[in-house]
């Protein structure tokens, strides 16, 4: 039998990275007895569930004791070699004084240590005599990672049933539309939250159908009553025959008594009812292509229980949600005008939301459609946040 000794860290990939990558039998974590009531359950359940591995044991060792470290961690050692199983020392993450015993033991008994790089995904031998270690004695195999399993390892879980429907890529046609969709707005930034906020209210067509007409009058009214800086039905109708051009409204017609839009299908008249939604899909486009898993639109559940209610759940939705080996990357989209304090709100909220889902590994984007500048880009470096602003493109003539 194969048994794995490690320290029992708060960053559950630190406990989880050998498992994940080997075929262990038995893991037994020495910990603080806080931290192995916090993490026993949702160790075994994780283990057992995605990795194939029942025996689970957890040894309380003292914080500040050395030699009681040192001899709870011999006694376990010589009755699993007497079983005759084989034993290793996984040495990411842990407290110095626990890596202190390991270190000590394995030079008593000749137990290989180890350790990985789990942003990396390297592992490291750490013996001289590398023939007896890991890698060469224990069979290799990669569990995939999904992004489910890494909300779940933090204590959360994917909530599907919020997943919206406009923010489904549903196909290369779609995709495609998204970034002409894209290309004109972040032509007018400075218009298209309010576009977006008048052609739902004014063009909601019934139901069945995708062509709705309103007076002239009542559109001119609407729009001028609108308080937005979208004030003359001029602007609109420029952003819209653009979006007709493009293929994305199937016809825009305009006299002095009435007002017609048709949209191409219900995916574009969503997306474009929904201001913010256009970032965060093309933000989707280009991270797919260099990402071993994406998705947009991610909700959250913190305590990974979904209950039937409404209003019973904690519930946070991440714009863009992607893995790249063993590194998620959580993605907040703004796409309006930010004052400065909304600028913090959104770094505040990424930065916790990340945290509590992704652990120290995680990394964090902010995409704005405006530059973040001064103090508060300093901000959002000390909080190891990337901030980049939403790029122009264009697309070929239609």
């Amino acid at each position: 039998m194969v048994v794995n000794y490690e320290f029992l860290d708060k960053e559950p990939m630190d406990n989880l990275i050998t498992c994940l990558n080997f075929k262990i039998d038995k893991v037994v974590y020495l910990g603080f007895q806080k931290d192995i009531e916090r993490f026993r359950k949702s160790l075994e359940k994780f283990l057992s569930k995605y990795c194939g591995i029942k025996e689970v044991a957890f040894k309380a060792v003292p914080r500040y004791d050395l030699h009681t470290v040192f001899e709870t961690l011999r006694a376990e050692v010589l009755r699993e070699k007497e079983n005759g199983n084989q034993v290793y020392f996984d040495l990411t993450g842990g407290t110095n004084l626990v890596l202190a015993a390991f270190g000590m033991l394995s030079k008593e008994m000749n137990t290989p240590m180890h350790m990985f790089d789990v942003a990396e995904d390297w592992l490291i031998e750490l013996n001289e005599d590398t023939v007896s270690g890991i890698r060469q004695n224990v069979e290799m195999r990669k569990v995939p990672l999904t992004l489910d399993m890494v909300i779940e390892m933090h204590g959360g879980a994917i909530n599907y049933k919020m997943q919206k429907g406009s923010k489904e890529l549903s196909d290369d046609e779609l995709a495609a539309d998204v970034e002409k969709i894209y290309s004109i707005g972040v032509k007018y930034w400075e218009y298209w939250n309010p576009f977006s906020d008048l052609l739902e209210k004014l063009f909601s067509p019934p139901s069945n159908t995708l062509t709705v007409s309103k007076s002239m009058p009542f559109v001119q009214r609407m729009i001028n009553k609108s308080g937005t800086k979208l004030v003359s039905v001029k602007v609109f109708s420029q952003i819209a025959g653009e979006l007709k051009k493009a293929g994305i409204l199937s016809d825009v017609s305009r006299t002095n008594d009435k007002y017609t839009i048709t949209y191409k299908n219900e995916e574009l008249k969503e997306i474009l009812w929904e201001g913010g939604t256009i970032l965060e899909l093309q933000t989707y486009l280009e991270e797919s292509v260099r990402s071993d898993v994406c998705r947009v639109g991610v909700h959250l559940d913190w305590d990974g229980v979904i209950h039937k209610g409404s209003g019973v759940d904690l519930i946070n939705e991440v714009d863009v949600l992607t893995l790249n080996g063993n590194v998620p990357t959580f993605i907040s989209c703004k796409s309006g005008k930010m004052n400065y304090t909304q600028i913090l709100h959104a770094l505040y909220e990424l930065d916790t939301v990340a945290n509590r889902f992704g652990g120290k590994y995680c990394k964090k984007v902010l995409v704005t459609v405006q530059p973040v500048r001064g103090v508060y880009l300093e901000r959002a470096k000390e909080m190891k946040i990337e901030v980049r602003t939403a790029r122009k493109i264009t697309t070929p003539e239609v």
